[in-house]
């Protein structure tokens, strides 16, 4: 994947804008188990990246919070590494 630095920032704003719908829709759109059994798996596939991919993850989740405007979405992509268990603390 180092051959295209875009394609992870791609994937990864696509599992953080669905993660972000499963985290705020209603249950009148998406049942909340399945809400969140949808974002468990999601942290349990991203739990599976080398310690250097999560890293990358990590340092591309902050990438993308610093140039979101929308300040409930940035506060979101900023504790994402945390809420999947990409890092030990809300701190990095």
């Amino acid at each position: 994947m180092s051959d295209s630095p875009q394609l992870v920032t791609q994937l990864l704003q696509a599992v953080v804008a669905y993660t972000w719908f499963f985290e705020t829709c209603d249950e009148s759109v998406l049942e909340d188990d399945t809400a969140i059994k949808q974002q468990e798996y999601a942290g349990y596939l991203l739990n599976q990246l080398s310690d250097p991919d999560k890293r990358h993850l990590v340092d591309e989740l902050a990438a993308l919070a610093a140039g979101e405007t929308d300040p409930a979405y940035r506060e979101f992509v900023e504790r994402f590494a945390f809420a999947m268990g990409l890092v030990e603390s809300e701190n990095g």
